[in-house]
């Protein structure tokens, strides 16, 4: 008696697993590309990825207005 289908093998780079950020299947070789994240979770944060507004410890930029609004700053 024969399997209704043939294992399929997958390589390391097809492999299913999950995004960081939204949990969605994506394959092993775009989270290992995009450092955990999916195509998509890469698309939409692209633009905000790189920009830093405020680090209080290298006393780099001001405190964004959210902030000082939430902690009556």
């Amino acid at each position: 008696m024969e399997p209704a289908a043939a294992p399929v093998r997958l390589t390391v780079s097809n492999r299913l697993v999950a995004c960081l950020w939204c949990h969605a299947t994506t394959t092993h070789a775009d989270v290992i590309r995009n450092h955990g994240l999916c195509q998509s979770c890469v698309h939409d944060n692209r633009e905000i990825s790189w920009r830093l507004v405020y680090d209080r410890d290298r006393n780099i930029g001001s405190i964004p207005s959210n902030l000082r609004v939430a902690y009556g700053l």
